[in-house]
């Protein structure tokens, strides 16, 4: 299966290898139950204990997951190659979003592309991330910020609040409402457990991989 970049997205079982990449949550996932993929070298959950759970939850209220291991490109200055995956956080700030795996190439080709006149960084390990979807989606981030997430629009990005954290926040398209929450990574835990301490009492609950991108999330 490839995604619509052209990358490959099929998930294989983890036992037997060994991740080159694993969120800092994975003894929390392991704790509910994670059914583990491995995806060019990155550990990811595929689901947890109760798929139907987690397909409910992004059709009636909200699911939250443990994105952190997709690549992540920080563009400063000349941001204007980053193509379709870049997220324009402010002026001459952009974030590019990609699949799970090594993006040394794309570095050095966007840093060639934008010269002088900018700086590119693969900051893939320094940011969590995690993804809201679900009908209950703007109900649970208002509970968490000052910040009303119902401004930002599809194909948006921003920075806010979220639990007192700065973060980066994405509005990405599927077909459930979606937003995509990115953290300095000491704060992973605590965001993530000030999110499902606001998710759960709404009918939300952790989800995996599969189901959001059965909704087209990519």
């Amino acid at each position: 299966m490839t995604d619509a970049t052209g990358t490959s997205t099929t998930a294989i079982p983890v036992r037997g290898m060994a991740p080159t990449l694993r969120s800092p949550l994975a003894p929390t996932h392991a704790a509910l139950g994670a059914v583990l993929g491995l995806e060019e070298g990155a550990e990811f959950v595929r689901s947890y204990a109760d798929p139907d759970r987690e397909r409910a939850a992004l059709g009636e209220h909200v699911g939250l997951a443990d994105i952190t291991v997709r690549a992540k490109i920080d563009l400063r200055g000349a941001t204007g190659t980053a193509g379709g995956n870049g997220f324009a956080i402010a002026e001459g700030w952009t974030l590019l979003l990609l699949p799970p795996g090594p993006v040394a190439d794309r570095v050095a080709e966007l840093q060639t592309a934008t010269g002088d006149a900018g700086m590119v960084t693969d900051v893939t390990h320094l940011y969590a991330g995690f993804a809201l979807a679900g009908p209950a989606l703007f109900d649970v981030v208002s509970r968490l910020t000052s910040w009303d997430p119902s401004t930002l629009a599809v194909g948006q990005a921003t920075g806010a609040p979220i639990a007192d954290v700065r973060a980066i926040v994405v509005r990405r398209e599927a077909a459930v409402p979606l937003m995509e929450v990115y953290v300095a990574m000491e704060f992973a835990r605590y965001v993530w457990r000030s999110i499902i301490e606001e998710a759960e009492p709404l009918g939300g609950c952790p989800v995996g991989w599969d189901v959001l991108r059965d909704r087209g999330w990519r």
